[in-house]
């Protein structure tokens, strides 16, 4: 019979851009004979779960414990010779995986996998087969067995790779990742199958502990007795270490012999046993600190508050390792929904992603956290959207699908539907779609409702630029020497992003008057900076130094009776958010950008550099200062000073930015910042949000650019000035 070609290899993360794809090897499939479904027509061809002999069944249900089982079949081997073969068997798939048609594609699955599907009884019953969970096994052995490191790396750790797209790998003779960390969609049974894979880990090694720690003491309890205690009770015998906590365990299962008393009325083991355990724990980050642990269950992470779940991590990770970390040891799983960012851990959870990059190593060949990530989109594995083959349907379902979900749209139509009834309430529409992301950023996803942002808007116009990028990158250069020509130089690796570049006559129109230049034309553009302080921030960071160009509103391109959605100018065109060492460099390169443009700058001066390189580099003519209204007083300082009352300004100043222009908007990285900062208070992490701030800012007081153009427009700048009062 002809079937289908087995998968070669899976590959997780993909089509996402804040992730890295991570390909996933599988085995080569054994004979066709040897596949379980041989012979089956394809249709007929699924998972089934092993069908456990009779006389086993029966023995179990008349033996009051495991060991008068073994010794009545040790009492009786002949007569149990077929069933002790089917028991070598089912070890033999639980250490090695399974093999089985499914409508007629030879699908391997892992021996967790198997494990979990043929003997881990969960709230359902036995777990049915998902092509998701597929995925979720598979990668968990990848992470376990890891040992290459990347070959080429940037002088930041990323992996450089070659002509082709993939990677030249170097084997590192040791395990590389200590485990993954798996943001995921709602109730979608990850405690299970972290749990699962740890009992199978520690039940079967010598001297091992596995344990777990959630968000609390109590719900480290619950899944505790929900996912390792209850599906416990009901393994066959052949999978059952000797245990000495009795039937129904409520801290510990310890897989110990239980005890006999002696000729003294004392407990004493007089039998070998495994000597391990699984154990819950309290949320602090000490509970496990000095212990040795095969494996650790961090569950609920992202929501956890009693604790800085990335602190945690720091200890965590030395129980599972040995020699301050240079032997890795034991297997972590980390699954979370995310609770809200800063107020239910979620900022913390996310530390630890941030530093789980599968692309950025250490030449020891570890990510900063010595984890990866694992995404899985929330259309994948959704319940209701999976057909009788366990496969999920993401898009529109076949004749056949459709008949057996008995729905005619996929999991991904259905998911953003319910987004587009939520569009009125901000704050449910984000929680949904933090519960069910499809994007891993989502995951992350505050409901904004201190920022005011719509969040939605937001997103789906990142989602969009993801998909069809409208920037470029680069550096700006002085072309024959400093103060003359300035050109954009396109770079990969530039500190700008440009959405808009000049012809050579629009731009560099600048004058130089009484040692002093000045923008030629006022108007067309605004610029603002926000320069870092060397101070630290949230997270232990160094503020970046940002920059940013806004091109204002042209009347001639984009007059009164043109509709606003098809406005080409009244956005942003340059952005710029860089670490750079040298604070000159940074000044210098806002002075390029404001060269380039012709754009007047407006900088935040809480932290006073840019004032003061602009008037040593003879560019004070750049400056933009604030006017009052009334009395028509220019203010003592050019720019804002984001510590007062133009923080809220600010907000108010995006939030309509946002609500009128942001379909428009080109610039996804000044997006993102409006995505993800929770409010007033956070704007010291987010330097370009306060950078593209200070351009609309800047735009709702125009009466300095207007005024320097009238007396421009009758004599010499320098006789305008002069007019001003202070």
């Amino acid at each position: 019979m002809d079937y289908g070609k087995h998968e070669e290899y899976f590959i997780v993360n993909k089509d996402d851009n804040d992730l890295h794809p991570i390909r996933v090897d599988l085995p080569s499939p054994p004979p066709p004979e040897q596949i379980a479904g041989y012979g089956l027509k394809p249709s007929k061809q699924k998972w089934r779960v092993p069908e456990t002999p009779e006389k086993l069944v029966k023995l179990q249900k008349s033996c009051n414990t495991v060991e008068e089982v073994w010794d009545k079949i040790d009492n009786n081997r002949v007569e149990y010779i077929d069933e002790m073969a089917w028991i070598r068997k089912q070890w033999y798939h639980r250490l090695y995986g399974y093999w089985f048609y499914n409508n007629g594609i030879p699908t391997y699955i892992d021996g967790w996998h198997y494990f979990f599907l043929a003997f881990w009884h969960i709230d359902i019953g036995l777990p049915k087969y998902r092509s998701r969970d597929r995925k979720f096994f598979l990668f968990a052995r990848y992470c376990y067995e890891d040992t290459k490191g990347f070959k080429n790396r940037d002088e930041d750790g990323y992996a450089i790779p070659e002509d082709d797209g993939t990677y030249a790998m170097l084997e590192t003779n040791s395990r590389v990742s200590y485990g993954f960390i798996y943001p995921k969609h709602r109730r979608e049974g990850a405690t299970y199958k972290a749990d699962c894979i740890m009992f199978e880990m520690v039940s079967r090694t010598e001297n091992a502990w596995g344990g777990i720690q959630s968000m609390t003491e109590n719900a480290a309890n619950k899944a505790f007795i929900k996912a390792v205690i209850a599906p416990w009770k009901k393994l066959p015998f052949f999978f059952l270490p000797k245990c000495e906590s009795g039937t129904d365990p409520k801290n510990v299962l310890s897989f110990n012999p239980p005890g006999k008393m002696g000729k003294s009325g004392t407990s004493v083991n007089i039998e070998v046993g495994l000597n391990s355990r699984i154990n819950f724990a309290t949320a602090h980050r000490g509970s496990y600190d000095g212990d040795k642990l095969l494996f650790h269950h961090g569950d609920e992470e992202g929501k956890t508050k009693e604790e800085n779940v990335a602190d945690r991590w720091r200890v965590v990770r030395q129980c599972l390792s040995q020699g301050g970390g240079a032997n890795i040891t034991g297997f972590t799983i980390k699954t979370s929904t995310v609770g809200e960012m800063e107020k239910q851990g979620g900022e913390n959870f996310k530390a630890i992603c941030d530093g789980s990059h599968w692309q950025r190593r250490s030449k020891t060949g570890r990510t900063p956290s010595g984890l990866y990530i694992l995404f899985i989109p929330a259309y994948d594995g959704l319940e209701g959207f999976i057909d009788e083959y366990g496969n999920s349907i993401i898009d529109t379902p076949t004749r056949q699908q459709a008949k057996f979900i008995g729905k005619n749209i996929g999991a991904k139509e259905y998911i953003t539907e319910e987004r587009k009834m939520l569009e009125d309430n901000p704050a449910a529409w984000a929680e949904y779609v933090r519960q069910h992301p499809i994007r891993y950023k989502e995951c992350f996803l505050t409901s904004a409702t201190e920022s005011g942002f719509n969040i939605r808007k937001i997103i789906e116009r990142v989602n969009i630029l993801d998909m069809n990028p409208q920037t470029q990158r680069g550096n700006f250069k002085w072309v024959n020497g400093i103060d003359t020509r300035v050109e954009f130089i396109e770079d990969p690796a530039g500190r700008f992003v440009v959405s808009k570049l000049l012809r050579p006559e629009e731009s560099n129109k600048k004058i130089y008057k009484d040692d002093t230049y000045y923008p030629q034309d006022l108007n067309r553009f605004t610029a603002s900076a926000d320069p870092f302080s060397f101070n630290k921030t949230k997270g232990n960071r160094k503020s970046d130094g940002a920059g940013a160009v806004f091109w204002n509103r042209d009347t001639q391109i984009d007059p009164d009776d043109k509709d606003l959605s098809e406005w080409s100018s009244y956005r942003f065109v340059c952005t710029y958010s860089q670490r750079v060492e040298d604070r000159d460099e940074y000044c210098e390169d806002m002075i390029m950008m404001c060269v380039y443009y012709g754009a007047m700058m407006y900088p935040e001066v809480n932290v006073p550099v840019i004032w003061d390189y602009f008037e040593k580099r003879k560019y004070s003519g750049y400056l933009k200062y604030d006017v009052d209204h009334r009395t028509m007083k220019q203010s003592k300082t050019p720019g804002f000073n984001s510590l007062g009352g133009s923080k809220q300004k600010i907000f108010q100043e995006w939030m309509q930015y946002i609500a009128m222009h942001c379909d428009r908007e080109r610039h996804d990285e000044i997006l993102k910042e409006c995505r993800d900062i929770s409010g007033i208070e956070d704007m010291t992490n987010y330097d370009l949000f306060t950078a593209g701030g200070g351009c609309l800012l800047a735009r709702s007081n125009t009466i300095y650019e207007e005024e320097v153009g009238k007396q421009m427009g009758q004599g010499s700048i320098d006789d305008y000035i002069d007019t001003w009062e202070y």
